[in-house]
């Protein structure tokens, strides 16, 4: 039995992944990923799914460090205290919403799906498969005046946005405010689950379920056929388990679901495709200065306008202030067409990096590819926090993912100090239970 408890440890050792293998008698070996604080760790777990994720995760120490993702340069997993403030907005309006109810802080963003789905008297099936649940206090109970079934289900997520950038600017979102001063909202939400991708972020306001289950680890996925693809593009797999309004859908087929977003990949919100017989999302995707306008166009077709419950999904990104205004105008739409039976939900995804001094990701990728051996490139792409590698480049160099890892471990800023807190081989996040 010993034995058996020991074998992950010990698997990691015969690997010699890092320094595991160093024969130090004045320091203990190192286990890649263990290291890192365990609150850390949990959310890398939470985003992390096997077959789906970078082959190569890292997590830096001082440096700021940053990927580019459709113009929003999100920050990579950090030990430093200076760049942990994680905490998202998250706000309900609307019918059966009790103004001022409490929602605790740190509730994490898994459960505004089956919140929504308390608000809108849904039974969703499959409950064990997601690891969110319902906020409480957050939905009253139905009377005359505020019915069981709202005509529309408004979900408003605010890309590349944190709460900090909000309590920097209290000025600039006076339409937010209200929304939850008579509703129910806190800025002290927090996402669940680490890197900040903002497609892995929406797909969990959507489904009520984190990365390691929906699978939507970020922009970029590897899919079945081990080839790494956008996000709801043409090639990519399908979500591991439902959206709310995948669920709603199945429920009562009259029920429309349609996307306003700046990318394909916002489609986390709403979903599709995860029932075999069900019809395509009606997606609108362009500028997101256009999207108040976009929203109206959906309503025209008949959103909201029958006693089954729509969904509507709106992605946008830009500044505070213009988001702030948006989300006004889309609300003022949804509102008058449906004589204000619609539940709206504004979500945060978490804060861009805006130091001036962080580090493109890029600059780290084309630094290890300058010592990895070999002429082929071996990293296919860098996304935020990890790296997937080419597997022909490596089978054919005859090397392993660790020489990426070891690469990274060695990487130093002008300063002469490490980049990186910690860097590790995917799987061994597969062992975080271990540490």
């Amino acid at each position: 039995m010993l034995a058996a408890v020991a074998a992950p440890a010990g698997v990691l050792r015969a690997l010699c992944l890092g320094n595991a293998c160093d024969d130090s008698s004045s320091a203990s070996p190192r286990v890649p990923f263990c290291s890192l604080p365990a609150d850390l760790r949990q959310q890398i777990a939470n985003g992390f799914r096997e077959g789906r994720s970078p082959d190569v995760l890292a997590v830096a120490r001082g440096t700021p460090l940053f990927t580019d993702v459709a113009g929003l340069r999100v920050p990579w997993p950090t030990t430093a205290a200076s760049a942990a403030d994680t905490r998202v907005p998250l706000v309900f309006a609307g019918p059966r919403v009790e103004a001022g109810a409490a929602i605790p802080d740190g509730v994490t963003l898994d459960r505004v799906a089956p919140t929504v789905a308390d608000l809108i008297s849904l039974d969703r099936p499959f409950p064990d498969v997601r690891s969110g649940t319902l906020i409480d206090g957050v939905a009253g109970p139905p009377d005359a005046h505020t019915p069981a079934q709202p005509r529309l289900v408004l979900l408003v997520a605010w890309k590349g946005v944190g709460s900090a950038e909000l309590e920097g600017s209290p000025d600039e979102w006076p339409f937010l405010a209200s929304l939850k001063a008579d509703g129910a909202g806190t800025l002290a939400a927090q996402p669940g689950s680490l890197p900040l991708d903002p497609t892995a972020v929406m797909t969990t306001i959507g489904t009520g379920g984190l990365p390691s289950q929906h699978g939507i680890t970020g922009t970029l996925v590897r899919n079945d056929e081990g080839r790494v693809t956008e996000a709801f593009g043409s090639h990519a797999p399908v979500h591991v388990i439902a959206t709310l309004a995948d669920d709603l859908r199945e429920t009562e087929p009259r029920t429309l679901v349609g996307l306003v977003g700046t990318e394909a990949s916002d489609r986390g919100l709403v979903g599709g495709g995860w029932y075999p017989d069900q019809g395509p999302v009606d997606e609108i995707i362009g500028d997101a200065a256009a999207a108040p306008l976009a929203v109206q166009a959906h309503l025209a077709t008949g959103y909201g306008a029958d006693a089954a419950t729509d969904v509507l999904g709106v992605a946008i990104q830009g500044r505070i202030a213009s988001l702030d205004r948006w989300t006004r105008r889309i609300v003022a739409s949804a509102r008058a067409a449906t004589h204000g039976s619609v539940v709206v939900v504004v979500v945060g995804t978490g804060a861009w990096e805006a130091r001036m001094l962080a580090v493109p990701s890029s600059d780290v990728a084309s630094g290890v590819e300058d010592v990895v051996p070999g002429d082929r490139p071996v990293i296919a792409e860098t996304v935020p926090g990890g790296m997937f590698l080419d597997q022909d480049v490596l089978t054919a160099q005859a090397i392993t993912g660790q020489v990426v890892v070891d690469e990274l471990l060695a990487a130093e800023t002008p300063e002469g100090e490490s980049m990186f807190a910690d860097a590790f081989q995917g799987f061994a996040v597969s062992f975080a239970r271990y540490c």
